[in-house]
């Protein structure tokens, strides 16, 4: 019996693969619990945009570059900006 060979994402030449998570590897990487992961997920009115991924299947995968681009552009917490204000 002959095993086909796992298909290659399209890239740009020279560029690694795009890295792909799932939701435990993003809890991890966001430090959260995996409920969490689920939640940020959700599409709520007047919220903060939701975190990127796709369904495969029942599973959800994410992109580590979409993560890391939707970390960078949530609204910094008034905690933390009062903090640095008066270093």
């Amino acid at each position: 019996m002959r095993h086909n060979p796992q298909p290659v994402p399209n890239t740009i030449p020279g560029q690694a693969p795009p890295k792909i998570l799932t939701v435990q590897q993003v809890a991890d990487l966001l430090q959260i619990p995996k409920s969490s992961v689920y939640e940020k997920t959700r599409i709520r009115p007047n919220t903060t945009p939701p975190l990127p991924c796709r369904r495969v299947g029942k599973y959800l995968r994410f992109f580590e570059s979409e993560v890391m681009r939707w970390l960078i552009g949530l609204p910094q917490n008034n905690l933390v900006r009062r903090k640095r204000d008066a270093a």
